[in-house]
């Protein structure tokens, strides 16, 4: 299962809940061809229901892991950005 979303807060809470990162794709839809936004692909056997967890508002996780989901995700992602500039 894979699911595709631009929210990182989703992405965290998936990551937090056993999700894998699968790729981070950056969209060109910003000012002067940069990079504004990005594109979380997670996968893993639970993925599609976590997602719809927290887009309906029921999502449960622990803060801290939480926590260091989001840390892993922003680095990844300013890796990524930068790579690309």
């Amino acid at each position: 299962m894979r699911v595709k979303t631009k929210d990182l807060y989703c992405a965290a809470y998936i990551v937090s809940r056993g999700g894998i990162v699968e790729e981070i794709r950056l969209t060109e839809d910003g000012r002067r061809g940069r990079s504004s936004s990005a594109v979380f692909v997670l996968s893993g056997d639970q993925v599609e229901e976590l997602a719809l967890e927290f887009i309906q508002g029921r999502a449960e996780a622990n803060l801290a892991t939480f926590k260091l989901a989001m840390h892993q995700l922003k680095g990844m992602m300013f890796e990524k950005l930068d790579a690309g500039s």
